[in-house]
């Protein structure tokens, strides 16, 4: 296993990535900090691994976050009863039909309680359920493969828009929000209320309805209007939806107020979609009121559609741009007009994850075994230097206390006459050389006994108490007692009790029999036996 491999990271950054229909959009971040940000163009399908490649050239971000969109996916909600997150995941497993188009096996599934909402007089759980063919998630996961790139979190756009305006909307207490992000394809509308993702939708009606609206052909008194796709496509970001009663001409002399004769059927189909999904919302979730319309997304750049919809809804409506509300537009770069709006969806994920998860299983799993494999490399690394400083750390404390052996003994005896134990253990010694004389009389011959227990009164150090000594001709000396102190020195003031009963010349063949950690009154204590032969 390469453990520079294991621990590469590329860096802290963030990499959202709003895959279109017609452009690649990004936005790059470190820390909540949006450093890079823009929109390629897709030329051919097959340039978007390019694209990504291009945009990851310089550093290969640490997290990659991307979500899914399109008729392979299915986004349904419903109300369940409160219960805990594997019954509802039961709930919806035994149902599946119910809430998703696809099978279990043919399809990535997940679910988010969005808020709670009331029936019939009892809360219950209001529930988003998110299924997407697992070929498209293979697709997705492959491209971004092509260009080196893991998916960190793979989720669905309705979460991006959310969290977007969460944060960026300046949202109000108790406020209602309505959110449409207008692409080339769909558009996706969404209902926030007390800053919670209440409501999601999708419609097939988005910016390319029109231009295709734009190339019917028809006879005005200017002459005939018939415009091509690429040509129908330049004139809709020219101008628009045209007034009625507008003088402006075409470069061939026919009126600009004839684009809305085209534009009509499309945008009063649009705008009964969306007053579909309004009265559905407010009845089914007892909202009286929206307060606002917030619009995103490349379509919504289209000039007057927010007058359009204002007028048509009857909402307060603005054009959705974070970048230019919070500052987020960069000084040293060219100045891009609306590319905020087109960037909302991919600046929601960088604030999003992780909401809904459509990752497969195994790379979730490889997920984590590379990531144990990293904590463990990272711990290998990490102990092998410390237990070098360690082992210097110890090295130097010992060279210390060795020096400072003498200067403690010397020390020892300046303090004997402020030393309570020292004098009791002297008085004790006094009591048994009387005591010894006696037996001496008795007995004949002389006991090793006095002079071990004098010597030592003098080499037992401050923070050692003996508990137990015992002489025997069989067995020698042997005592036992209690180290305190630091924790850490415990071990090492032992060892430098038994280096100075070596040194004595009352004792030999010191050994240790037994230590072990204990607690006295809350603190770490060593509690030691040793045995040895008086000289």
């Amino acid at each position: 296993m390469d453990i520079k491999n294991l621990l590469a990271s590329g860096s802290n950054e963030i990499l959202a990535i709003d895959i279109g229909s017609s452009a690649v959009k990004y936005v790059k971040s470190i820390k909540g900090r949006i450093f890079d940000y823009g929109a390629k163009d897709i030329a051919e399908i097959f340039d978007i691994p390019s694209i990504l490649k291009e945009l990851t050239k310089e550093t290969i971000p640490s997290q990659v976050y991307s979500f899914v969109s399109g008729p392979a996916v299915s986004i349904r909600q419903a109300t369940f009863p409160r219960m805990s997150a594997k019954e509802l995941k039961d709930a919806i497993l035994l149902r599946l039909e119910k809430y998703s188009p696809f099978t279990l096996e043919e399809s990535i599934l997940d679910f988010r309680v969005l808020s709670d909402i009331k029936e019939a007089g009892v809360v219950k759980d209001n529930v988003m359920v998110v299924s997407v063919r697992r070929d498209v998630i293979s697709e997705h996961i492959a491209t971004f493969r092509k260009a080196g790139l893991e998916p960190t979190a793979i989720s669905v756009i309705p979460f991006a828009l959310a969290s977007a305006v969460r944060r960026f909307g300046r949202l109000r207490p108790n406020e209602t929000v309505m959110v449409i992000d207008i692409g080339a394809q769909f558009s996706n509308i969404i209902f926030i209320r007390n800053q919670k993702l209440d409501f999601a939708r999708s419609l097939t009606i988005a910016g390319n309805a029109i231009t295709e609206a734009m190339t019917v052909a028809i006879m005005t008194e200017d002459g005939e209007l018939s415009l091509g796709i690429s040509e129908a496509e330049e004139i809709k970001k020219q101008y628009g939806i045209p007034s009625e009663d507008s003088t402006e001409k075409l470069p061939s002399g026919i009126g600009i107020k004839h684009l809305l004769t085209l534009q009509k059927p499309v945008l009063e189909r649009f705008r009964a979609e969306v007053l579909r999904s309004i009265d559905y919302y407010r009845r089914e979730f007892a909202v009286a009121k929206i307060d606002r319309l917030l619009i995103c997304g490349g379509g919504a750049l289209l000039k007057n559609l927010d007058k359009y919809l204002e007028s048509n809804l009857g909402l307060p409506t603005e054009v959705f741009d974070p970048f230019r509300s919070h500052n987020l537009y960069l000084r040293n770069r060219p100045f891009t007009e609306g590319l905020g709006v087109k960037l909302v969806a991919a600046l929601g994920l960088i604030f999003e994850y992780p909401a809904i998860e459509l990752l497969p299983s195994e790379i979730k799993t490889r997920r984590i075994q590379r990531r144990d494999a990293k904590i463990v490399a990272g711990l290998f690394l990490l102990i092998i230097p410390l237990l070098i400083i360690l082992n210097i750390i110890f090295a130097l404390q010992t060279t210390t206390k060795k020096r400072n052996i003498e200067y403690y003994k010397r020390k020892l005896k300046a303090f004997e006459m402020v030393n309570t134990e020292y004098l009791e253990l002297k008085a004790d010694v006094a009591e048994l050389e009387a005591k010894h004389k006696s037996l001496q009389a008795v007995v004949g011959g002389e006991s090793k006994a006095v002079p071990v227990l004098r010597q030592l009164s003098y080499l037992v150090p401050e923070n050692i108490q003996l508990k137990t000594l015992s002489l025997t001709a069989q067995k020698g000396i042997n005592f036992t007692g209690t180290v305190s102190g630091q924790p850490f020195l415990l071990d090492l003031d032992l060892t430098q009790f038994m280096i100075q009963l070596e040194a004595s010349p009352y004792f030999k063949n010191v050994k240790l029999v037994s230590k072990s950690r204990t607690l006295l009154q809350g603190e770490t204590v060593l509690d030691f036996e040793i045995n040895c032969l008086p000289q």
